[in-house]
């Protein structure tokens, strides 16, 4: 298994740049290729009743171009990173709403790197990752705005619970820990399960050593923090790169309501995550 498809949504500013190289980095570690991805939706205003809606024809095409000039943006953003080495990046961005526009290009990758949510951000076309994991076919990697440290050659660490999700996770990131300097499989457990948590972690880490990752069990007390802070100051010690856990999240109404590790993980860790629901 290897990521020779690597998706990158691509965003015509600074953290986006760097997020375009991290990509680029990753697919040539791979022999890969780049596929950049962006969507901008084409909204239109609501009809004016007492108008009987004149407008509405202008207002829809000055919105669809408003679009189709952001996607042009973030493809010339795009090409610029590519630089020389064009062969090995495509480009699929296009109009509509972010989250549907990655979820139905994502058949063409083996993993979407995206940025963090900014909650300030104006842009139209920003892509909440929340949303898109809920949908996901393909694992996602999160990088925040300013990553520490690079998720290839360094330590990483699986946030292990006994779950689907988190067996998802791990077979998914196999090419990522592959790549890492060694994993640390860790679970955070009470006082009086400690002793299954460590059968688990050596269960998960036998089964990485087999596929040729080097990696180690770790099963730590609960310290009575948040269990995600515990797991980022964990791979702080470490110096990790990269964070390994399964995306948990369930529809309400008509919102996706992220498990509180989830949550905090895509808020909060100064690392790559990658996650797989």
């Amino acid at each position: 298994m290897s990521y020779k498809n690597v998706m990158v949504y691509v965003d015509d500013h600074a953290v986006g740049e760097a997020r375009l190289a991290l990509a680029a980095e990753i697919a040539a570690h791979f022999g890969g290729r780049v596929l950049g991805i962006v969507g901008s939706p084409t909204e239109s205003p609501v009809v004016d009743t007492f108008t009987g809606g004149a407008m509405l024809g202008e207002m829809a095409t000055l919105f669809r171009d408003i679009a189709e000039a952001d996607v042009k943006k973030a493809e010339a953003a795009f090409w610029k990173g590519a630089g020389e080495d064009r062969i090995r990046f495509e480009w699929r961005g296009r109009t509509g709403y972010p989250c549907d526009v990655v979820g139905h290009a994502m058949r063409a990758a083996d993993i979407v790197i995206v940025g963090r949510r900014d909650t300030g951000a104006l842009s139209p076309h920003a892509l909440d990752p929340a949303d898109l994991l809920m949908i996901a076919g393909r694992p996602l990697m999160i990088v925040p705005p300013q990553p520490l440290r690079n998720p290839l050659g360094e330590p990483a660490v699986v946030a292990w619970t006994d779950s689907r999700e988190a067996q998802r996770a791990v077979q998914a990131a196999l090419p990522m820990l592959k790549a890492a300097s060694r994993v640390h499989v860790l679970e955070i457990a009470p006082e009086d399960a400690i002793a299954g948590a460590q059968s688990r972690t050596v269960d998960v880490a036998d089964f990485l050593a087999a596929h040729g990752v080097v990696a180690e069990a770790n099963a730590i007390r609960g310290d009575g923090s948040a269990r995600s802070a515990q797991i980022i100051g964990f791979a702080e010690t470490l110096n990790a790169g990269l964070i390994v856990a399964g995306g948990y999240g369930h529809a309400r109404i008509r919102e996706w309501v992220m498990g509180g590790v989830t949550q905090e993980l895509l808020a909060t860790a100064p690392v790559p995550v990658l996650l797989s629901h």
